[in-house]
């Protein structure tokens, strides 16, 4: 993230290119904030990668047979807080001096992070539907 600036043009997940238009970098900062530590084998098969820290109200993009089976669609967004399961996306403390970036984009769509596709501006603007948080629990919970 440190490379990129607004104006670059990054690709999202189906590979429409989109402008960055605001990246904001910030310290966490709040003693006792959570934080979902996302393994490397959830991020792909044998995939052995440093820990990615992101935020329980981050969406990202789900998909699987159970998702097709239980909301009748192949892909959708959901909240990671609501996936957690405590081997490969646990909830953690967050670092106190750890930095954050926020980015925005000119449009919503979901972008490639370390292989998780993380879902980048408003989640109701982007053509996949959205779980709440207690559907993407159920989701969770069939796995």
């Amino acid at each position: 993230m440190e490379e990129f600036k607004v104006g670059d043009i990054v690709s999202c997940c189906r590979g429409v290119p989109v402008v960055l238009t605001a990246i904001e970098r910030r310290m966490v900062a709040q003693i006792g904030a959570k934080v979902v530590c996302v393994s490397g084998e959830a991020r792909g098969w044998g995939r052995q990668a440093t820990p990615l820290l992101l935020s329980t109200d981050q969406m990202i993009v789900v998909a699987g047979d159970r998702l097709a089976a239980y909301f009748g669609v192949e892909e959708a967004l959901a909240p990671l807080g609501a996936l957690v399961n405590g081997t490969d996306l646990r909830l953690i403390d967050a670092p106190p001096a750890d930095m954050w970036f926020e980015i925005q984009t000119q449009s919503a769509c979901a972008l490639v992070v370390e292989g998780l596709q993380v879902a980048v501006g408003d989640a109701s603007r982007d053509s996949r539907p959205a779980l709440s948080m207690a559907e993407a629990r159920l989701l969770s919970l069939a796995a």
